[in-house]
């Protein structure tokens, strides 16, 4: 019985041994495999999504490691984030000209044009512990890929040589896509208008009546009579509108315009034209709309007439909805009047600049 205790005891030995030695070659033929550490808060912001275009990329990322680091590669891949796989080049992509514009956090890298490629950038330094903490590595001078629409990833990872090889201390990636710009494009035409009647509507949808008559002169008593007018434009200076014509005629005779601004004085003969609203003798509206349109100067003054061919009676300096005004017409006669039939035409000319 002992002997076969002894047995017992000896065979359970020899199988704790055996597992011992078991779990040994597990570790030979399958030794653990140490990772990189991920960085987080990654990103990258691209000044424009135009293909091809000349642009910067700022990149942001916090450091994981402590370890050593003495150079960052930024890799520029088409099919793959991960940097396991082989990365296919953007095409288009050329970042052998960036030049780095700024850093913070781990800073101290340049540029290493002699391991830069037209799909990578390679930071160099001379190799020291890096800082567990956000960082940023802004670049310009890069052209962007040409495919419109495709999303390009960029392999982010730090190593302990100053050349970009060797195995990773912290990696991750970030992606970007460029996109074709859309244009929307349009014409908008120049614009001026003006409707002149007996009564129009501010925005000239309807004139109407094209004659006024001062009835009988009188010596005694002021005759008038009115008209309107509405303009408007795009133009960036606005617009001017003339009074072309004569004063009142009747055959030889004539009755005299005003040169400057007058009151009226019945017993005179007097011929103008103002563009207010008058007290003295009683016609006229102020102008309405709202547009920046007004009368111009010597038409301008309320009881105060005026009219020389071709003047300038109203205008805007700058575009202009539309604005309506009124024409007053004033007449006066002097005993001496040569008695007839008098009358004039008006045409009124609007202009602007384009």
């Amino acid at each position: 019985m002992r002997t076969k205790y002894k047995k017992t005891d000896i065979f359970s030995t020899l199988l704790v041994v055996t597992f011992l030695l078991a779990s040994q070659l597990l570790n030979l033929f399958y030794p653990q495999k140490v990772s990189a550490l991920d960085f987080t808060n990654r990103s990258i912001l691209v000044s424009s999504a135009v293909p091809l275009a000349s642009v910067s990329h700022n990149f942001s990322f916090t450091y994981i490691s402590t370890s050593s680091v003495g150079s960052i590669v930024f890799e520029y891949c088409e099919n793959s984030p991960v940097e396991t796989l082989p990365c296919s080049a953007p095409a288009g992509l050329d970042v052998s000209s960036a030049a780095l514009s700024s850093q913070s956090g781990n800073i101290g890298f340049t540029v290493d044009a002699g391991n830069t490629t037209a799909n990578k950038i390679v930071l160099t330094r001379p190799t020291v512990a890096g800082i567990a903490t956000a960082s940023t590595y802004n670049f310009s001078s890069i052209i962007n890929p040409s495919t419109s629409g495709v999303t390009e990833f960029v392999r982010l990872s730090t190593r302990a040589s100053t050349d970009g090889s060797g195995a990773d201390v912290d990696s991750g990636s970030v992606a970007f896509a460029t996109i074709s710009p859309f244009n929307i494009a349009t014409f908008v035409p120049p614009f001026l208008r003006l409707c002149v009647g007996v009564t129009v509507a501010v925005d000239c949808s309807t004139a109407s009546g094209n004659s006024v008559n001062f009835g009988d002169f009188s010596v005694t008593q002021a005759k008038t009579t009115q008209s309107q007018l509405a303009a408007g434009t795009n133009s960036i200076t606005g617009y001017n509108i003339f009074a072309l014509g004569t004063t009142m005629t009747s055959g030889n005779n004539f009755i005299p315009a005003l040169a400057s601004p007058t009151l009226s004085q019945p017993g005179t003969s007097q011929f103008g034209i103002n563009l207010k609203a008058n007290s003295n003798p009683l016609v006229g509206q102020e102008p309405t709309g709202s547009g920046s349109g007004a009368p111009s100067t010597g038409y301008n003054t309320v009881n105060l007439f005026k009219f020389s061919p071709g003047d300038q009676i109203a205008n805007s300096t700058q575009p202009s909805d539309f604005n309506l005004m009124t024409v007053s017409y004033l007449g006066n006669i002097s005993s001496g009047q040569a008695a007839g039939i008098y009358s004039t035409t008006f045409t009124y000319l609007a202009t602007a600049d384009f």
